[in-house]
C-alpha cells in the first residue's frame, strides 16, 4: 500500500468539490482558485449591498448582521437540495400562487419570495467577488457532473472506486453528487448509521440512508456489522434498546451488535441531583471515583448538549483541581480578555481598559487608583495610551499604583497605535514583559491549557488580519466582537491536537465527539429542555417543496426533524462509551420550578438504568477563589435612579462598570441605537417644550430634524429607512399631548429599607379631573408582559409617595400608538417591590454579578473588562 496510498485521494466532500471547482473553473466563470467565502465574509458582502435588498419581513433595524446570518443559512440550505436562486424563486412564486386567500400562506410566501431575491443579489455580488461559499462547492460540482457526460465520464475514470464515510451525514447535494460519481454504483462502498446522523441543520437525514438501495443503486448489497470492538455488552445493550423507539431506525435494518470485549464490569448509572451545582459536585465526584478504579482523566469525556453548560461544568472542574481539555469561547476566556483589554487599552480615549489591565498581577493597581487614573484620562483630549506615563504622578495614588502605573507605561511604551495586532502583543508578551516565557514553562495543566489559548488567539490574529479603515487593532476588536453576536468562532473552540495527549478530562459537546471514543462518558443535563433542547421553531422557513422527502407542513417538518436530531444526539452520546457510561439528570430548573425527566430516557431504556441512590459529591474547596463583594463608600451626591436600577436587574455588572464606576465605553454604536437615542432627545425636548404649551408638529419636526443632524446614523443603508421610522413616532409623540396640562417633570424620590431609588418620569401632566399624570414613553410596541417590568411598579410607587391616590401611571408606546393607564396586580406589584428590596441590598453590599447573554454581551461596551475588578475598596464620596 505504501506504493500506491499517495494515489488515493481522501477529503471531505467539501474538499473534493474545491477541487472539482479548480479544475474546471472556467465551467463556473471563476478564477484557477477562486475566493472561498465563510459565513462572516457573506455577511460582510451582504451589509455592502443592504441598500439593495427588498427586506420587509426580515429587515433588523436594530442590528441587520443578526437576520442576515439567518437568510444566509436558508440560502445554504437551499444549496443543500440542489436549488439555485431561480429554482427557490419558482417555488416561492407557487406558494403564492396557491396560497389563495389565506392571509397566513401569502405571508409565508411573502417570506419565501424575499429570501429569493436576496438569494438572487447574494450570488450575483458574490460573482463580482470571483468567490464561492460551503453550500457552492457541492451544488456546483453535482450540477456540472450532472449535466457534462464528458466531464462526467473523466471523473468516473479518475475515481474508479469511491468509498464514503459516515453516509448518515450526507444531504441531498451530497448524495447526487455520489451518484454522479459513482454511476451504477459496482465500484462504491458506504459505511453510516442513520440513527447517527446528527448535522440535520445541514441536510443531513436519514432518509438518504433509507433510500439508498431503493432509490440510488438498486442492485446494491446492504449488509450490517455484527460484532463493536469498541463497547461493552452494557453500552450496547443500551443504545440498541434506545435505538428500538428512534425516529431513525425507521426503514433500517434492527441494530444487532454483540460485543468483542465481554460485558463489562457495571451496567449504566443515573445519578440524579436537584440543581445545576450540585450535578457538578456529582460530576466531579464520578470523575474522580472512576479514577481511582484505573480510568485515567484522559480516558474520561462530559458531552453535553450545549456549549454554554459545558463551560460552566469546565469551571466547576477546574474548582476541584480536575484538569479539564477545554477551550470553550475562545473570546471570553480570561487570559484572552485580558489581551483583548490590552488591545482595547491601547485604542479607547478614555482608558477604560484599565479596569482589566490594572487588575492583572502584574500590575495590581488597587481600585481606587484606577478609578482616580479613570477620571483624570476622561478629562483629556488625548488617547490613553500616551498618558500612562502621567498616572504615576497623580496626586493621592497609593504607592503600589505608582509602582504599576510606571511599569505598565514602561510595558506599552513606543507601541504604535497603527501596529497590526499580531505585532503588537507579541512584542508585549515577548518583548517587553515575561509572560511568554511564563507560558512557555507551564507546568500544570490548567496553565498550559491558558498558553494554548493564547496560541490559538494569536493564530487568530496572525491569519485573520480584518481589511478596512481605521486603526487595525480596533478592526479587530469589532471582528471579535461580531463573530462571538454571529456565533461564529466555533472553529477556536477546537483544542489542537497537539495538545490531547494530556491527562485531562476531554469536554466537548455531543456534536464534537462524533466518531470519538472513551473509556468513561458522562452526559449531563437529562431533563427538560436541557437533553432534549426545545424546539424553537424556524426564522427563515424554507419554501414547499424545497425539502426531499418531507412530511406534512414545512413547520411539522421542522419540528420532526429536531426531535429526530435530538435523539441521534443521544445516541451518539452513549455509544461513545467503551466501558462506563454515566447519566445525571436536575429536579430543579435554575429559577425553580420542578423539571421532569428527559424524554430521551425512554421505557425500554430505563430498564437497563441503574439509580445510584444518594450519589456522591465533591463540594467547592473551601480555599478556591469565591465572588468577592466590592467595599463602595457612596457619595452624597450619587444617586440610583429608576432607570439604572433597571440596568442593575438586567446586569448587575454592568450596572456597576457604567453606574459606579462611571465607565462609558468607546463602542460602535449602531444605526437603530442612534436613532433611538434622537428619538430620547426629542422627548427630552418635549417635556420641556409643552411646560410652554403643546408644540405644534411643525415645531417637533424642526427639533427632530436638528437632533437628527447632530446625532442621527448619516451614511447608514437603512438611514432613510430610521429617518421615516422616526418621523412617523415624532408625530405620535406630539399627538399625543392632546388632554393633558404638562407640568415640571421633577424626579420622585422613594425611600427603602435599604437604600432610597429616585423615580425619573419621562413626562408629568394633569388631567381634565386634576389627577396627577405620571407618563412613561418608549419608542417600540407594547409587548405582551409590557407591564410587569420593574420600571412600572417603581412609578406607582412613587405616585403612592408623593400623591397618595391622587395620580395615575400612563404608559405611551409610540410605534403602535397605544396611550393608556397602567393597572398592576396586587401580586405582581408586592413581587416587584420586594425583588426592589433585593437588589437595594445587593447593590449596598457590592454584589454585581454578570449576567451573561449571547446577543447583548457582545454589544456591551464593557465587553472586553468583564468580569474583572481591581483589588481593594472604592470611596465616592
Amino acid at each position: 500500500m505504501s506504493e500506491k496510498a499517495p494515489k488515493i485521494w481522501i477529503g471531505t466532500f467539501h474538499a473534493f468539490g474545491l477541487d472539482l471547482i479548480r479544475r474546471y473553473y472556467e465551467e463556473f466563470k471563476l478564477p484557477a482558485d477562486p475566493a472561498l467565502f465563510d459565513r462572516s465574509d457573506a455577511i460582510a458582502v451582504l451589509e455592502e449591498i443592504l441598500p439593495t435588498l427588498p427586506l420587509v419581513h426580515y429587515r433588523n433595524l436594530w442590528d441587520p448582521a443578526l437576520i442576515l446570518k439567518e437568510i444566509l443559512g436558508a440560502i445554504s440550505r437551499a444549496k443543500d437540495e440542489l436549488y439555485d436562486d431561480k429554482g427557490y424563486l419558482a417555488l416561492a412564486k407557487q406558494m403564492e400562487e396557491d396560497a389563495g386567500e389565506d392571509e397566513e400562506k401569502q405571508v409565508a410566501a411573502q417570506k419565501c419570495l424575499e429570501i429569493a431575491a436576496v438569494y438572487e443579489r447574494y450570488e450575483r455580488a458574490k460573482a463580482d467577488h470571483k468567490a464561492v461559499d460551503f453550500g457552492d462547492l457541492i451544488m456546483g460540482p453535482t450540477r456540472l457532473l450532472e449535466g457534462s457526460e464528458a466531464i462526467r465520464a473523466a471523473v468516473q475514470l479518475r475515481h474508479r472506486h469511491v468509498l464514503v464515510d459516515e453516509y448518515q451525514d450526507v444531504n441531498r447535494a451530497s448524495v447526487r453528487l455520489v451518484k454522479a460519481i459513482a454511476g451504477d454504483g459496482k465500484r462504491l462502498w458506504v459505511v453510516g448509521d442513520a440513527r447517527q446522523s446528527i448535522y440535520r441543520f445541514r441536510g443531513a437525514s436519514s432518509a438518504n440512508m433509507a433510500g439508498f438501495k431503493s432509490e440510488l443503486f438498486p442492485s446494491a448489497d446492504i449488509d450490517q456489522l455484527g460484532i463493536s470492538y469498541r463497547s461493552t455488552q452494557q453500552i450496547i445493550d443500551a443504545f440498541m434498546a434506545f435505538a428500538k423507539d428512534m425516529g431513525a431506525s425507521k426503514d433500517m435494518l434492527p441494530l444487532k451488535l454483540t460485543a468483542d470485549r465481554g460485558a463489562g464490569p457495571d451496567g449504566l448509572d443515573l445519578r440524579k441531583f436537584d440543581r445545576d451545582e450540585d450535578e457538578e459536585e456529582g460530576i466531579a465526584a464520578a470523575i474522580q471515583e472512576l479514577e481511582r478504579k484505573g480510568v485515567r482523566l484522559r480516558d474520561q469525556a462530559v458531552l453535553c448538549r450545549s456549549n454554554r453548560r459545558l463551560n460552566e461544568i469546565a469551571a466547576a472542574l477546574e474548582a476541584r483541581n480536575i484538569p479539564v481539555l477545554h477551550l470553550g469561547s475562545l473570546f471570553e476566556r480570561g487570559e484572552i480578555r485580558d489581551l483583548l483589554a490590552l488591545m482595547s487599552l491601547a485604542v479607547d480615549p478614555f482608558g477604560d481598559a484599565l479596569v482589566r489591565v490594572g487588575a492583572l498581577p502584574r500590575y495590581g493597581i488597587p481600585l481606587q487608583d484606577v478609578h482616580a487614573a479613570l477620571t483624570h484620562l476622561r478629562n483629556e483630549r488625548k488617547r490613553s495610551l500616551e498618558r500612562l506615563a502621567d498616572l504615576a504622578t497623580l496626586p493621592g495614588v497609593s504607592n503600589e499604583a505608582v509602582d504599576g502605573f510606571r511599569r505598565l507605561s514602561a510595558d506599552l511604551q513606543g507601541l504604535a497605535l497603527q501596529s497590526q495586532p499580531w505585532d503588537f502583543l507579541t512584542t508585549y508578551l515577548l518583548d517587553r514583559t515575561d509572560i511568554g516565557r511564563g507560558m512557555a514553562g507551564a507546568a500544570t495543566i490548567p496553565a498550559r491549557m491558558r498558553s494554548v489559548a493564547v496560541w490559538q488567539f494569536l493564530n487568530f490574529l496572525r491569519d485573520h488580519s480584518p481589511v478596512g479603515f481605521g486603526l487595525p487593532i480596533q478592526r479587530a476588536l469589532d471582528r471579535v466582537r461580531q463573530l462571538v453576536l454571529l456565533a461564529e468562532e466555533r472553529d477556536l473552540r477546537q483544542v489542537p491536537a497537539s495538545a490531547l495527549h494530556m491527562d485531562a478530562v476531554r469536554l466537548m459537546t455531543v456534536h464534537g465527539s462524533k466518531g470519538l471514543e472513551f473509556e468513561a462518558v458522562h452526559v449531563p443535563g437529562l431533563g427538560t429542555r436541557s437533553f432534549p433542547t426545545s424546539y424553537t421553531g424556524q426564522r427563515c422557513p424554507p419554501p414547499v417543496g424545497l425539502i426531499a422527502g418531507a412530511q406534512g407542513s414545512v413547520s411539522d417538518e421542522a419540528k420532526r426533524s429536531h426531535a429526530m436530531e435530538e435523539e441521534c444526539l443521544f445516541f451518539v452520546a452513549m455509544s461513545r462509551a467503551r466501558t462506563h457510561l454515566r447519566l445525571y439528570q436536575t429536579r430543579l430548573y435554575p429559577k425553580g420550578g420542578n423539571r421532569s425527566s428527559s424524554k430521551l430516557l425512554t421505557k425500554p431504556l430505563s430498564r437497563l438504568v441503574r439509580e445510584t441512590a444518594s450519589p456522591p459529591t465533591v463540594p467547592l474547596p473551601r480555599d478556591s477563589p469565591r465572588p468577592q463583594p466590592i467595599e463602595i463608600t457612596y457619595g452624597p451626591d450619587w444617586i440610583l435612579s429608576d432607570r439604572r436600577l433597571e440596568l442593575y436587574q438586567k446586569c448587575p455588572r454592568r450596572f456597576f462598570y457604567t453606574h459606579v464606576l462611571g465607565l462609558g465605553g468607546a463602542r460602535k454604536a449602531t444605526a437603530f441605537a442612534r436613532t433611538h437615542d434622537c428619538l430620547y432627545e426629542l422627548i427630552r425636548w418635549m417635556s420641556q417644550a409643552r411646560l410652554e404649551g403643546n408644540p405644534a408638529e411643525a415645531d417637533a419636526v424642526a427639533a427632530f430634524e436638528s437632533i437628527w443632524q447632530d446625532r442621527g446614523p448619516q451614511g447608514h443603508a437603512f438611514t432613510d429607512d430610521y429617518r421615516r421610522l422616526a418621523s412617523r413616532l415624532v408625530g405620535a409623540l406630539v399627538r399625543s399631548g392632546a388632554g393633558r396640562r404638562f407640568q415640571q417633570s421633577e424626579p420622585l424620590a422613594i425611600d427603602f429599607p435599604n437604600g432610597r431609588v429616585v423615580v425619573e418620569p419621562n413626562e408629568r401632566a394633569e388631567t381634565l379631573d386634576g389627577k396627577v399624570v405620571l407618563r412613561r414613553v418608549r419608542t417600540g410596541y407594547r409587548t405582551q408582559r409590557e407591564y410587569d417590568g420593574l420600571e412600572y411598579t417603581l412609578y406607582r410607587l412613587a405616585g403612592e409617595v408623593h400623591f397618595k391616590d391622587g395620580f395615575v401611571v400612563e404608559a405611551l408606546h409610540l410605534t403602535d400608538g397605544v396611550m393608556e393607564f397602567v393597572e398592576l396586580s396586587d401580586e405582581k406589584f408586592d413581587n416587584r417591590r420586594d425583588e426592589t428590596q433585593i437588589m437595594l441590598s445587593g447593590i449596598k453590599a457590592g454584589d454585581f454579578p454578570t449576567e451573561i447573554d449571547a446577543v447583548t454581551c457582545p454589544r456591551c461596551p464593557h465587553f472586553f473588562i468583564c468580569p474583572a475588578t481591581p483589588n481593594g475598596s472604592l470611596d465616592l464620596s
